[in-house]
């Protein structure tokens, strides 16, 4: 049926009209594409298509193994193994943080209770030779008797979900014959050399980078040496605060050993969030388009040969966009940025770990979770079945909508952010110049009806046709 101008610019007024409620205000419009092009829709290309690369979806532990008033809770039991399972991470960081300046395991003890081990197994004597205060560090975690031994949990815990360990080496009070034992009982695929040791507490063991190549140059060479093939990462100073200190701590690391250098994504780095979540929207596009880019291209030249490993990234919980539905969509953001960067560059950003997943069931009953971001990080999660490949995805006159495209064994699976408060119908979809016509369409959302939202649902639906909700991440399987 041939539709003229007019009868496209009756519909839509028809359209406005019938969605505008008895307070003024406007309902949700299904969108149609821009009525000057002919080609609006989705074209995917297959010919040059790259494997995906999996560990850029990874989670850090840190303190997952009690819950408020650090009452032990048992992680290798349901609910909370099916709740983790769900998020199919590629792999878990252990301890993470400044913990792992104090943690220690116990070498040849690999029981969960009753063991010698209890919690991270801080050292008294570690916090004295530092000028620390044990019972202060760290909350008090040290004090208190758990009857678990973490490490061991951990590792137990990797076993259950049959996943590897990333590990975060204790480059202060640590031996390196505790970190091989690390390594052996997680099956780590990385070690992570300390976490900030460029900062002021803890100049006493790395006054300055020299210090710190000199004691982690000699350990890296002896895990690599044990452990061929394992990935080794040195702890960078932020390449995108240009104080004296952090200059010249890189500048001194620039030659050190190691396969990667550490990079933390925080959004409280890239830009100061507003009340006003519409305002947050262009600020976030911006980070992802220009910032980060610029971030890397810093990195490359400050560690030429070593890949980037975001050893933490995440929405602090005191920014206004916490739990969010824009903070949802910043997370969607985050994996299509990392999925399409490393498509077109050799897989630069080898690791990417979400900080902290506590933060997402704390244990206490819901209260101060960050449930809205589960929902996103286990949608976005569905990608990383399997082994699928990343294909050419060009989206054409549907503006606010972005997104990646994978697929294996002739089974798609798009990762859609719909960033406009109206609903949009997706008119073409094409892979290798041939369009999609018959097929079923299974679409994950997570949804709101504002970016400022905390009211954030999830759900699952069968369709005839692929249509995103206002302010949404989808993943459509096909």
């Amino acid at each position: 049926m041939i539709r003229t101008t007019q009868a496209l610019v009756l519909l839509l007024l028809i359209a406005i009209g019938c969605n505008t409620t008895g307070n003024g205000k406007n309902a949700s419009l299904i969108v149609a594409p821009d009525s000057s092009s002919t080609d609006a829709g989705i074209t995917i290309n297959t010919a040059n298509a790259v494997a995906l690369y999996k560990q850029v979806h990874s989670g850090v532990t840190i303190d997952i193994f009690f819950a408020k008033g650090m009452v032990p809770r048992n992680i290798l039991a349901d609910p909370y193994f099916s709740w983790l399972k769900a998020l199919n991470l590629n792999s878990l960081q252990y301890s993470g943080g400044s913990t792992s300046d104090h943690d220690h395991a116990i070498i040849g003890d690999t029981l969960i209770n009753g063991g010698k081990g209890d919690g991270y197994n801080l050292r008294r004597e570690d916090a004295e030779a530092r000028g620390e205060s044990f019972d202060e560090i760290l909350d008090g975690v040290g004090t208190v008797k758990f009857g678990v031994d973490f490490f061991n949990q951990y590792t137990a815990l990797l076993k259950k979900l049959k996943v590897r360990g990333d590990l975060i080496a204790n480059v202060q009070g640590g031996t390196l014959e505790e970190l091989y034992w690390k390594i052996e009982r997680s099956n780590a695929q990385r070690v992570i050399f300390g976490l900030e040791q460029n900062i002021s507490s803890n100049a006493r063991d790395y006054p300055d980078g020299n210090a710190y190549k000199k004691k982690i140059s000699q350990w890296i060479e002896a895990v690599e040496k044990k452990y061929p093939g394992i990935i080794t990462t040195v702890d960078a100073a932020p390449v995108y605060k240009q104080t004296s200190k952090f200059s010249e701590w890189n500048k001194q690391l620039k030659d050190i050993p190691g396969d990667e250098a550490r990079l933390y994504i925080w959004d409280k780095d890239l830009f100061t969030a507003k009340e006003n979540a519409a305002d947050n929207l262009p600020v976030i596009n911006q980070a992802f388009s220009q910032t980060i880019p610029q971030w890397l291209q810093t990195f490359k030249s400050n560690f030429p040969g070593k890949n980037v490993a975001v050893c933490q990234w995440g929405i602090k919980a005191k920014t206004s966009i916490h739990n969010t539905m824009i903070g949802c969509l910043y997370i969607g953001k985050f994996y299509e940025f990392v999925i399409n960067y490393n498509s077109n560059n050799s897989n630069f950003i080898s690791y990417a770990a979400f900080m902290p997943l506590k933060s997402l069931n704390r244990g206490d009953g819901g209260k101060g979770d960050a449930a809205n971001f589960y929902k996103t990080l286990k949608a976005c999660g569905l990608l990383f079945e399997g082994h699928k490949k990343v294909n050419e995805m060009v989206i054409t006159g549907l503006t606010g909508v972005s997104g990646v495209a994978c697929s294996e064994n002739g089974i798609h699976s798009l990762l859609l952010m719909n960033e406009t408060g109206n609903e949009i119908s997706i008119p073409s979809l094409k892979i290798d110049g041939k369009s999609v016509t018959g097929k079923s369409f299974t679409i994950h959302s997570v949804a709101a009806s504002s970016l400022g939202s905390f009211d954030v649902s999830e759900g699952s639906v069968q369709t005839t046709s692929v249509i995103l909700k206002p302010y949404s991440v989808n993943v459509v399987v096909f």
